[in-house]
């Protein structure tokens, strides 16, 4: 963390030297946020909302004095909490093999990204002190790391018997999908890079004020919204019935694509040069 943040502070000193001779704005700013994530089925309870932590490098190539085109680069690290059923393998201490499981997975995802920020800015003339701004625009975002804290209640096993031990056709065994009795498990910081899609989109809203030190210097605040337009999941999940239990047909877990949008709502300070 510390690393990136000296990395970012170099290129910001960088860019404003070049800033003094050309029509740019440029900005430090560091960006708590409350982020949630939006199920896309039914079949996907959403829980709390946490708070995070970004920061970045705000970019602004002026045309006007009033009008600029924004970009820029944030390190956004965002998430949520949602539970849902998958599929699964266990093994018992005492068992040779790998048996077929229906989990509840309550997780908490911590997601970072490395995004860059597409947008339009509008801004007022100086007002006393103050500049009053707005954007709007895209955000297109790259995942650079993802963490979870998981609980896991095992719900179904499956029990598999055949009629003739010496066949391997499943069709003509016993087969039953038992309430399982395992113990339930929690973990903290799984790395689930694998279970995050690589890219994200999303569309964004922002508004704030500069207030103007002295010169081209500035102390900025403001609120961004940033709704995510793509799914950020990966793997498969399994669909519940009526009666809110695993759904079961032929023998086999009816499954689903897991989706999910990210939102966040940051407030965003920083140090214009």
């Amino acid at each position: 963390m510390k690393n990136r943040i000296l990395l970012l502070a170099v290129l910001c000193l960088s860019l404003s030297a070049a800033a003094q001779e050309q029509e740019w704005k440029i900005a430090l700013h560091v960006d708590p946020n409350f982020s949630w994530m939006k199920p896309g089925s039914k079949d996907i309870e959403q829980g709390s909302n946490k708070l995070r932590f970004g920061f970045g490098i705000m970019i602004d190539k002026m045309f006007t004095d009033n009008y600029a085109f924004g970009t820029g680069l944030n390190v956004v690290n965002t998430g949520g909490e949602l539970s849902y059923l998958y599929k699964s393998l266990y093994r018992s201490s005492n068992s040779s093999s790998n048996q077929e499981v229906i989990v509840n997975l309550n997780r908490t995802y911590n997601v970072k990204y490395l995004e860059i920020p597409l947008t339009l800015k509008l801004r007022t003339n100086e007002i006393g002190y103050i500049t009053y701004w707005a954007q709007f625009g895209v955000g297109l975002g790259m995942n650079i790391g993802a963490k979870a804290d998981d609980e896991l209640t095992y719900v179904r096993i499956r029990n598999i018997v055949a009629d003739d031990p010496n066949t391997a056709d499943i069709d003509e065994a016993s087969d039953t999908w038992d309430i399982a009795s395992i113990k339930a498990e929690t973990s903290e910081e799984n790395d689930i890079k694998d279970d995050i899609k690589l890219f994200r989109s999303s569309l964004i809203i922002a508004a704030g004020i500069e207030y103007n030190l002295s010169g081209n210097s500035s102390i900025l605040a403001g609120v961004t919204f940033n709704n995510g337009f793509s799914n950020m999941l990966n793997n498969q999940g399994v669909k519940l019935d009526s009666t809110g239990n695993p759904q079961i047909y032929n023998k086999k877990p009816e499954t689903y694509d897991l989706k999910a949008i990210g939102n966040f709502i940051s407030l965003n300070v920083g140090f214009m040069f």
